[in-house]
């Protein structure tokens, strides 16, 4: 009976102890959450919507838009995108290059850049240590996104944050409402419409700055969705990956074509 009571026991203290570490693990990733919510917020406050910014398929916009001035000629449209103040994100990180926002998804972050793929991908603006890391380009793409294949990665979330939208992407659907996303840089503010959402290992040659149009085109044909219309391949193209947990070593990729905005 003793036996069977001592074993009653440290069965209940094996439970409490798993339970508690488990406890612990899930608010360090919440609290995780929070500081990188925080800090993106922080920069945040640098970054403008534009009225005429649209949110899906349709073309309209889900975002209210201001009167036009009577004053202005009609020919004159309300310009679409985001307008970045970066010298105020550059006192917050001097890293950053550019800001991705994607209208109606939880994609609005900025994105930086080092000697390396590694120092972000568990770091935030601010240089803390956090499993959400920030959006980085990889370090052999120029700056200035001007290369044959920018490369952008990002952590799958599960909360949805950093790139944990990208896999909604597999759905033909998600695609229709969420078409286009804007990319600004201190030179630049481009439209980026999407043309692939496929998974792929993370060995694929479609992980090179200057991959083939050969290449590119296996991503078209393996896209779990079809673009609404008909994409061009004659400018740079942003690539962008996250974690997929659909085989060892996968990954999961978005693919758009960067349209200048003037």
């Amino acid at each position: 009976m003793k036996k069977k009571k001592a074993v009653f026991i440290v069965l209940i203290v094996l439970l409490l102890g798993v339970f508690g570490y488990s406890a612990y693990l899930l608010g360090d990733y919440y609290l995780g959450v929070y500081r990188s919510d925080k800090c993106t917020a922080q920069a945040a406050e640098f970054v403008h919507v534009r009225p005429g910014t649209e949110a899906g398929q349709s073309g309209t916009s889900k975002t209210p838009k201001k009167p036009k001035d009577p004053r202005l000629p009609a020919e004159d449209p309300e310009p679409e995108g985001i307008d970045v103040d970066f010298e105020g994100l550059w006192k917050i990180n001097g890293d950053i290059i550019a800001w991705i926002y994607s209208p109606d998804s939880p994609i609005s972050y900025p994105i930086v850049q080092s000697d390396d793929n590694e120092y972000y991908l568990r770091r935030l603006l601010d240089g803390s240590w956090n499993t959400s890391g920030t959006l980085f380009l990889d370090y052999r793409c120029p700056s200035d996104f001007t290369g044959v294949n920018n490369i952008v990665y990002g952590h799958n979330m599960k909360s949805g944050g950093m790139f944990g939208s990208l896999t909604r992407y597999q759905s033909q659907s998600y695609y229709n409402d969420h078409p286009v996303m804007y990319l600004a840089t201190p030179s630049q503010l481009y439209r980026v419409e999407l043309f692939v959402g496929c998974t792929v290992n993370a060995e694929d040659n479609i992980y090179d700055p200057a991959a083939s149009l050969e290449t590119i085109q296996k991503m078209m044909r393996r896209s779990n969705f079809t673009p609404n219309h008909t994409i061009e391949l004659d400018g740079p193209v942003l690539t962008m990956s996250t974690c997929s947990y659909s085989f060892e070593n996968a990954r999961y990729l978005v693919m758009g074509k960067l349209v200048p905005i003037d």
